[in-house]
Protein backbone atom coordinates (compact mmCIF):
# COMPACT_ATOMS: atom_id res chain seq x y z
CA UNK A 1 0.00 0.00 0.00
CA UNK A 2 1.32 3.47 -0.91
CA UNK A 3 1.86 6.12 1.74
CA UNK A 4 -0.01 9.32 0.86
CA UNK A 5 0.72 11.12 4.14
CA UNK A 6 3.11 13.52 2.38
CA UNK A 7 0.16 14.87 0.39
CA UNK A 8 -1.79 15.66 3.55
CA UNK A 9 1.25 17.37 5.07
CA UNK A 10 1.76 19.52 1.96
CA UNK A 11 -1.89 20.57 2.08
CA UNK A 12 -1.63 21.48 5.75
CA UNK A 13 1.57 23.43 5.16
CA UNK A 14 -0.06 25.37 2.33
CA UNK A 15 -3.10 26.11 4.51
CA UNK A 16 -0.88 27.29 7.36
CA UNK A 17 1.14 29.51 5.02
CA UNK A 18 -2.09 31.09 3.76
CA UNK A 19 -3.14 31.68 7.39
CA UNK A 20 0.24 33.29 8.14
CA UNK A 21 -0.15 35.53 5.08
CA UNK A 22 -3.60 36.59 6.31
CA UNK A 23 -2.24 37.32 9.80
CA UNK A 24 0.60 39.37 8.33
CA UNK A 25 -1.82 41.34 6.16
CA UNK A 26 -4.00 41.98 9.25
CA UNK A 27 -0.97 43.12 11.25
CA UNK A 28 0.07 45.52 8.52
CA UNK A 29 -3.44 46.95 8.25
CA UNK A 30 -4.38 47.10 11.94
CA UNK A 31 -1.13 46.70 13.93
CA UNK A 32 -2.61 43.69 15.75
CA UNK A 33 -0.16 40.89 16.54
CA UNK A 34 -1.45 37.33 16.39
CA UNK A 35 -0.10 33.80 16.60
CA UNK A 36 -0.75 30.21 15.62
CA UNK A 37 -0.33 27.55 18.30
CA UNK A 38 1.37 24.77 16.37
CA UNK A 39 1.18 22.23 19.21
CA UNK A 40 -2.59 22.73 19.32
CA UNK A 41 -2.90 21.49 15.73
CA UNK A 42 -2.78 17.87 14.53
CA UNK A 43 0.57 18.26 12.75
CA UNK A 44 3.02 15.46 12.14
CA UNK A 45 6.74 15.94 12.72
CA UNK A 46 7.18 15.88 8.94
CA UNK A 47 4.59 18.63 8.53
CA UNK A 48 6.30 20.81 11.16
CA UNK A 49 9.66 20.27 9.47
CA UNK A 50 8.18 21.14 6.06
CA UNK A 51 6.55 24.28 7.46
CA UNK A 52 9.78 25.35 9.12
CA UNK A 53 11.71 24.73 5.92
CA UNK A 54 9.23 26.67 3.76
CA UNK A 55 9.18 29.64 6.13
CA UNK A 56 12.97 29.74 5.99
CA UNK A 57 15.47 31.49 8.21
CA UNK A 58 15.66 35.23 8.79
CA UNK A 59 18.41 37.40 10.23
CA UNK A 60 17.40 37.58 13.91
CA UNK A 61 17.27 34.96 16.66
CA UNK A 62 17.27 35.02 20.44
CA UNK A 63 17.52 32.35 23.10
CA UNK A 64 16.27 32.93 26.64
CA UNK A 65 16.95 30.69 29.60
CA UNK A 66 14.16 31.29 32.10
CA UNK A 67 12.52 28.21 33.67
CA UNK A 68 13.69 26.26 30.63
CA UNK A 69 14.88 27.45 27.27
CA UNK A 70 12.89 29.58 24.87
CA UNK A 71 13.96 30.42 21.36
CA UNK A 72 12.46 32.88 18.93
CA UNK A 73 13.74 33.50 15.46
CA UNK A 74 12.67 35.48 12.49
CA UNK A 75 11.63 33.43 9.50
CA UNK A 76 12.51 34.36 5.96
CA UNK A 77 9.49 36.67 6.09
CA UNK A 78 10.00 39.79 8.24
CA UNK A 79 7.33 40.03 10.92
CA UNK A 80 6.83 36.25 11.01
CA UNK A 81 8.58 34.56 13.95
CA UNK A 82 9.02 30.91 14.96
CA UNK A 83 8.97 30.66 18.76
CA UNK A 84 9.38 27.59 20.96
CA UNK A 85 9.40 27.17 24.73
CA UNK A 86 10.86 24.19 26.60
CA UNK A 87 10.45 23.31 30.25
CA UNK A 88 13.31 22.57 32.65
CA UNK A 89 13.61 19.02 31.28
CA UNK A 90 13.92 20.22 27.67
CA UNK A 91 10.43 19.08 26.65
CA UNK A 92 8.81 21.49 24.16
CA UNK A 93 5.71 22.91 25.85
CA UNK A 94 4.81 25.59 23.30
CA UNK A 95 5.55 26.18 19.65
CA UNK A 96 4.13 29.22 17.92
CA UNK A 97 4.25 31.17 14.74
CA UNK A 98 3.99 34.78 15.83
CA UNK A 99 3.12 37.59 13.47
CA UNK A 100 4.33 40.83 15.00
CA UNK A 101 7.10 43.39 14.85
CA UNK A 102 8.75 42.09 18.05
CA UNK A 103 7.84 38.75 19.68
CA UNK A 104 6.09 39.07 23.03
CA UNK A 105 8.78 37.14 24.90
CA UNK A 106 11.40 39.74 23.90
CA UNK A 107 9.43 42.73 25.16
CA UNK A 108 10.54 44.15 28.48
CA UNK A 109 7.82 44.31 31.10
CA UNK A 110 7.09 47.67 32.75
CA UNK A 111 8.05 46.32 36.20
CA UNK A 112 11.38 45.05 34.84
CA UNK A 113 11.99 48.39 33.16
CA UNK A 114 11.19 50.30 36.36
CA UNK A 115 13.61 48.07 38.30
CA UNK A 116 16.29 48.65 35.63
CA UNK A 117 15.67 52.39 35.80
CA UNK A 118 16.15 52.41 39.57
CA UNK A 119 19.39 50.44 39.22
CA UNK A 120 20.60 52.78 36.48
CA UNK A 121 19.88 55.80 38.67
CA UNK A 122 21.84 54.19 41.51
CA UNK A 123 24.76 53.49 39.19
CA UNK A 124 24.66 57.06 37.90
CA UNK A 125 24.45 58.53 41.42
CA UNK A 126 27.35 56.33 42.54
CA UNK A 127 29.53 57.43 39.63
CA UNK A 128 28.70 61.10 40.26
CA UNK A 129 29.67 60.73 43.94
CA UNK A 130 32.96 59.05 42.98
CA UNK A 131 33.83 61.80 40.47
CA UNK A 132 33.23 64.61 42.96
CA UNK A 133 35.18 62.96 45.77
Amino acid sequence: MRDFNFLADDGLVDALLMEVADLLQNFLAHDRPDSIDLLGLPLSAACLAALEQRLGQGEISATLRICGESETRETGYPGVWWTSHADETGRIVAMLIEVTDVPHILRAGKADMAHGHARLQQATNFSLVRRTA
